[in-house]
């Protein structure tokens, strides 16, 4: 096997690193994305908790409080939205011709994918971490001492959900040619996602035919390993959510490594 051959299918990880880490410093250093994140985060949480608030809601026989419902389901929905944006960013580097660039590195497209991933994925967690905050500081999570451990224990669970989005945007970005198309992915992926996750309506309370509906959604699962974490509770099984996640992350991570390996770069 020759050099070039054996350069393209190694995995560099501290390239890895290095484009994660520039993912980060990017997301950091653009103040109005950083602030319109949390400002979407906040403002869901004040919105949807308020107009979801008279609602009676209870998980496997536990009486929700409808807030600490709702905070913990944004929690999860930032993961969404923050994952399919991170991946959509690919399209920028593939228009200012940066991915010409990380092209022609003597590192393997695998690397830079993974690199890619890796830095949305810790994106997404660090967001997740100042929903949470917010979320107990203004009372929608309680005063429990327990919510500090069980932030920390959320973190895993946000980055193996995170993986699976990151991989669906990655996909979509390889096979968009421009901006104009964004539009469209918005209004048929992400927002059934979002309304279908469980994020805001409790499983138990919707008509049988949206319940089909959520779980054929593989981000309901995520969403509702969250609320496990979170509030002790949740509508299915700990092994299934798991189960899910894992495979729907490990699908959508396969399919969009070999999407990114075929994407072409114009010229």
């Amino acid at each position: 096997m020759s050099d070039l051959n054996i350069e393209d299918v190694k995995m560099n990880y501290n390239a890895v690193w290095i484009l994660a880490k520039r993912e980060i410093r990017a997301f950091w250093r653009n103040k109005a994305r950083v602030i319109s994140s949390l400002a979407q985060g906040i403002l869901f949480l004040f919105i949807f908790s308020g107009g979801f608030s008279s609602l009676d809601i209870t998980i496997d026989g536990v009486d929700i409080e409808s807030r600490a419902f709702t905070a913990s389901g944004i929690a999860a929905i930032i993961i969404l939205f923050t994952g399919i944006f991170g991946g959509l960013g690919l399209m920028r580097d593939k228009m200012f011709g940066f991915m010409k660039e990380l092209i022609i590195a003597p590192v393997s497209r695998r690397t830079l994918m993974f690199g890619r991933t890796l830095g949305i994925a810790i994106q997404t967690m660090l967001q997740v971490t100042i929903i949470l905050g917010l979320s107990i500081a203004f009372g929608f999570l309680g005063y429990d001492i327990n919510l500090i451990w069980r932030v920390l224990l959320v973190l895993p669970v946000a980055l193996l959900a995170s993986i699976g989005i990151v991989g669906m945007g990655l996909i979509i970005s390889t096979r968009l040619r421009d901006f104009q198309s964004f539009g469209l992915i918005q209004t048929f992926i992400i927002m059934p996602m979002f309304w279908m996750s469980g994020a805001l309506f409790a499983f138990n309370k919707v008509p049988d035919v949206m319940q089909i509906i959520m779980m054929c959604n593989p981000f309901t699962y995520s969403v509702d390993l969250f609320r496990l974490v979170i509030l002790g509770v949740s509508f299915f099984p700990f092994w299934f959510d798991l189960l899910v996640m894992v495979g729907f992350g490990t699908i959508m991570i396969l399919i969009g490594a070999w999407s990114f390996n075929k994407m072409e770069i114009s010229q």
